[in-house]
């Protein structure tokens, strides 16, 4: 026969009060900090506007999102960076680019710059479902960047480009990157 033991005795001992709230918040720290690092990088978006004055009157795009593509440039192969304005969220068409040629991620009203390619900033203007589109190039001092790292570009362009037929382009970025790629085609 089995001794009688108090109930006092038979309980397993759990940790105190204290102790149970670290192992919680251990736990809540540890699952935001995996969920975090797993999830995609989006960028943290664009604002202002682009206008173009088109035959039939002016075009005015309001920008929302921004993101960061690097890859060979079709002209001289070496690695640019672009950065892709956009009204449209365009970031999963980007993530699944596989060659430089789609880096624009199909926009239809938005903006390209490139950055890296040359002397000046290259940039491609589109608006009206892709109707109206305009490239042009501008000097980099136009552009004043908060940040400029391979991860990120950000930063404020107040650029008029009317007198040549271009657009007025008076817009804040920041921009991460989504994109690496290695192929032009």
């Amino acid at each position: 026969m089995r001794p009688k033991r108090s109930a006092r005795h038979s309980r397993i001992p759990s940790p105190g009060g204290r102790a149970r709230h670290c192992l919680i918040a251990l736990g809540c720290t540890l699952s935001a900090t995996i969920a975090f690092a797993s999830a995609p990088a989006h960028a943290d978006g664009a604002k202002g506007t682009i206008t173009y004055q088109g035959k039939s009157g002016a075009i005015v795009v309001k920008l929302k999102h921004a993101y960061l593509v690097t890859g060979p440039d079709v002209v001289s192969g070496k690695t640019i960076r672009r950065v892709v304005l956009s009204v449209a969220d365009v970031g999963a068409k980007l993530s699944a680019c596989a060659t430089m040629l789609c880096s624009d991620g199909d926009i239809t009203e938005g903006m390209t710059i490139d950055f890296d390619a040359g002397p000046r900033l290259n940039y491609w203007f589109v608006g009206n479902d892709q109707l109206v589109q305009y490239s042009g190039t501008a000097e980099p001092a136009s552009l004043k960047l908060t940040a400029d790292t391979p991860q990120r570009l950000a930063g404020k362009w107040d650029y008029d480009g009317s007198a040549a037929g271009g657009p007025r382009v008076q817009i804040e970025f920041d921009a991460l990157l989504v994109k690496e790629v290695t192929k032009l085609r």
